[in-house]
């Protein structure tokens, strides 16, 4: 288990001619004379990238590397992609750093090619904070897609989830570096490579040539570059078991992909909140054509239609998968609203304060900051509020306003007031299925279906049974100016309200927005009264008063307005996003599991095909759901997945199925 998401900063020095130099490893990042020629014969040329993306017939092509460094293979990469790939195809890019540049960093080094520019600053104003675990960066409007792995690669690539076509085997010398270059890492490398996968490496190193050979590489010495006399590729030629078996690693109830799947040519997804509006954007963003089917009579109507929700990510003292998926799903969430919203019209990154609730929590905040699990660009003391913490990146959203947003993709069509009444599947001779929709207006063919339907799912037959549940919220809000002056009658100074950070403790309060103050919100259980209530309202100006520290008094209930809505939440507080499977099917198929809890299966039992579930995001939606959308999209294309495989079993629909099989070998 991690003790720190932080990581070490690469100790540089830079030469005379600017090229950076690893202190740690007594090696340079590149030749400033010859590294982009370089970059292009080793990498680009010995894996016939050119030639092979011509003649490409799947939708992706998949590169893994070791060593990020600079990104300048990966800026080589992407520009010739664009010129040599149609138009149709994506690149995926995966790579793996241990000691991950900071942006500064980056673009220092990067100032140095000036041919690669507009790329190299896209790459820059996308790069994400240095913090362990995966990072999803896309471009080109979703064409090229960058996965990096911050921290060890052997780590790395143990998480991985993908289908390489050409490895860049790179970083330092293996002479610098011996200790990346284990035998775990070369068996990852053929456990995420195909009959057909290509490497290249500029060393001629002994420990790389017999590394590859002894995984089935055939591997070859070939000329090297510039004064290098010699370098090393190598092909995979032996038959390559199926992906769903070298993915499963002996826990196939956790199956996320299909050996044989039908091309995503029109994908419905049914839900038009946060879920269903993150899923549709992330599929267009890759070219599929989308349509979403709405049962309200305007999008994000449930609980995504709050008119001001924040960030508030919950990090947890210790690593957990848990808490893995939810700091990688947060940090990806703030990536993409800077980039959708770069006018900030219902995006504010303001930040966001966590107060202690009580003596307990202080102490436990206290060991959070000197426990350094976070870096300080995500997580740190509040300056402004003793013993509380500072989230930087946080801030707050306008939900229906990001909601239209991603839904405004020309490749998404939104039908409301159309609610989804049967699904049928049918398979064709060539054992491919489609799914006939019927919905209350109409009837339609679709590839692939994706159910964010949130507590709706309960009353759908095709969907499976889950342990989510609905958990009402109310909202209350009040004019900003009623506020002021009810704190100056009470002897506080008006600027109580001038907050300008979400302040968060038992509940929350967010900035004024359009006149308005929003906080709360009641956690209400077994309770589905959809009216606002005044009750709700004065348990909600208690939070009020407790984070603006204010008399209690203060505020008027009858000045309130409000919303309810109901959160759909999971008991183990992890959404539920993956493939549907059938329960009898898994019951059946692994039921050694209630004997032995340890025992292992590689033995693949399909879910059911082309059919996804997106849902259970409780109140944490707005930062759970851009991964999660981009996650299905991903498991929809067979594209490399941007979750590690231990997360991703963490939000799999079926891991409840696979509980209670272990827990009944108790009975």
């Amino acid at each position: 288990m991690l003790t720190s998401y932080q990581l070490d900063k690469p100790s540089l020095s830079w030469g005379e001619d600017g090229a950076p130099h690893s202190n740690q490893f007594d090696d340079v990042y590149f030749d400033k004379e010859s590294g982009l020629e370089e970059t292009r014969y080793v990498f680009l040329q010995h894996n016939q990238l050119a030639e092979r993306w011509k003649a490409f017939e799947n939708t992706a092509f998949v590169i893994a590397e070791t060593g990020f460094g600079t990104g300048l293979n990966f800026l080589c990469a992407w520009q010739d992609f664009l010129v040599e790939a149609p138009c149709d195809k994506q690149l995926h890019f995966i790579s793996v750093e241990k000691y991950p540049l900071t942006k500064a960093m980056l673009s220092n080094a990067l100032s140095m090619w000036p041919s690669l520019n507009q790329l190299s600053q896209q790459l820059i104003d996308a790069y994400p904070e240095v913090c362990h675990g995966f990072h999803r960066i896309e471009l080109e409007q979703g064409r090229v897609q960058l996965t990096l792995w911050f921290g060890e690669a052997e780590e790395g690539f143990a998480a991985l989830n993908a289908n390489v076509d050409a490895w860049f085997l790179d970083g330092f010398a293996p002479s610098k570096n011996p200790e990346m270059w284990t035998d775990r890492l070369f068996q990852h490398i053929h456990r995420l490579s195909h009959q057909g996968t290509t490497c290249a490496t500029f060393t001629a190193a002994g420990i790389v040539r017999r590394g590859l050979k002894e995984v089935g590489f055939d591997v070859k010495k070939v000329k090297g570059f510039g004064h290098k006399r010699e370098m090393v590729v190598g092909e995979l030629r032996e038959t390559s078991a199926p992906i769903t078996k070298r993915m499963s690693q002996g826990q196939a109830w956790f199956n996320l992909r299909q050996d044989k799947t039908t091309e995503a040519t029109h994908v419905l997804v049914v839900g038009a909140g946060l879920a269903g509006a993150n899923t549709a954007y992330a599929l267009a963003s890759q070219g599929i054509n989308v349509t979403v089917w709405e049962q309200g009579d305007r999008i994000a109507c449930g609980a995504s239609g709050n008119p001001q929700g924040m960030l508030y990510p919950k990090l947890a003292s210790q690593d957990t998968p848990g808490n893995r998926f939810y700091l990688s799903a947060y940090l990806h969430a703030t990536r993409l609203y800077s980039q959708l919203d770069k006018n900030k019209s219902f995006w504010d990154p303001c930040g966001l304060i966590q107060i202690p609730k009580n003596e307990k929590e202080a102490e436990r905040f206290k060991k959070l900051l000197n426990g350094k699990l976070y870096p300080e660009a995500i997580l740190q003391a509040s300056q402004q509020r003793a013993g509380s913490l500072l989230l930087p990146l946080s801030g707050w959203v306008v939900l229906t306003q990001l909601c239209d947003t991603l839904l405004s993709h020309e490749k998404i069509k939104v039908c409301l007031n159309t609610k989804l009444e049967d699904l049928c599947a049918i398979n064709s001779e060539e054992q491919t299925t489609h799914w006939k929709a019927t919905s209350n207006t109409t009837e339609a063919i679709f590839s692939h279906v994706v159910l964010c339907t949130a507590n709706d799912t309960k009353h759908l037959d095709i969907a499976p049974e889950t342990p989510a549940h609905s958990i009402r919220g109310q909202v209350s809000f009040i004019d900003i100016k009623k506020a002021k002056a009810a704190c100056t009658l009470a002897g506080e100074a008006d600027k109580k309200t001038d907050i300008d950070k979400v302040l968060c403790e038992f509940g929350y309060v967010s900035p004024s927005i359009n006149g308005l103050l929003h906080f709360g919100s009641t956690y209400d259980l077994k309770d589905e009264d959809n009216q606002v209530r005044e009750e709700g309202h004065k348990r909600n100006l208690s939070i009020l008063e407790s984070l603006l520290v204010v008399p209690k008094g203060t505020f008027d209930s009858k000045a309130c307005g409000g919303r309810v809505s109901f959160r759909c939440a999971v008991p183990d507080y992890t959404p539920i996003v993956g493939p549907v499977q059938t329960d009898q099917i898994y019951q059946q198929a692994y039921a050694e599991l209630s004997k032995n809890a340890k025992w292992q299966s590689d033995d693949i039992m399909e879910p059911t095909k082309q059919l996804y579930i997106n849902i259970g995001h409780g109140s944490r939606g707005l930062i759970s759901t851009p991964l999660s959308g981009s996650y299905i999209a991903n498991l929809i294309l067979g594209t490399p997945s941007p979750l590690e495989q231990e997360v991703s079993h963490k939000l799999h629909p079926s891991r409840f199925i696979v509980r209670d099989l272990k827990r009944s070998q108790a009975h």
